[in-house]
């Protein structure tokens, strides 16, 4: 029979944390291949490098809440991952690179601000009066409470055999 339901432990993840993750879980099983292994660090070795091209390019500030968020997000990805994998399997942690610090830019021309004049408001006159309200309507008289019936609670029936309390 096939499945009516579609899986619900999809992930998407980008190409290259997918390498990352695979090639950093599949570390320990191929390091007895050689073949494998060199294979392996060929492609760690290109993702590491794209990684670092790409944090090259960026300019620091809210790219680092970015990173930050990224890693918190690839931190809580791998233990959910952790949980899907036989028990002592452990998936290494992927740390993202930090931004290096930007230098200081010599030279840059000081640029004279004009002053800016904000223009006077004109003068509000007062609040106008309210207008007046009229005398509040009467209110219609209350008659007295309706009266209680004196009869709330029945007379109890006669039990046979048990005599009538006073």
């Amino acid at each position: 029979m096939h499945r009516t339901k579609p899986s619900r432990a999809r992930l998407l993840v980008p190409s290259a944390l997918a390498a990352l993750i695979l090639s950093g879980a599949a570390a320990p099983a191929v390091a007895a291949d050689g073949a494998g292994s060199a294979e392996l660090t060929k492609r760690v070795a290109a993702v590491q490098q794209k990684i670092e091209t790409i944090g090259g390019r960026a300019a620091a500030g809210p790219i680092d809440d970015l990173l930050a968020g990224l890693s918190k997000t690839i931190a809580d990805l791998l233990k959910s991952l952790e949980g899907l994998l036989p028990a002592g399997v452990k998936i290494p942690p992927i740390v993202l690179p930090k931004l290096p610090e930007l230098p200081a830019v010599p030279g840059l021309p000081s640029i004279p601000v004009p002053p800016v004049e904000v223009p006077a408001l004109p003068p509000v006159g007062g609040v106008p009066p309210l207008p007046p309200v009229g005398g509040v309507p009467a209110l219609p008289p209350v008659g007295g409470a309706p009266a209680l019936p004196t009869d709330l609670v029945p007379d109890l029936p006669a039990i046979p055999g048990i005599p009538d309390l006073p």
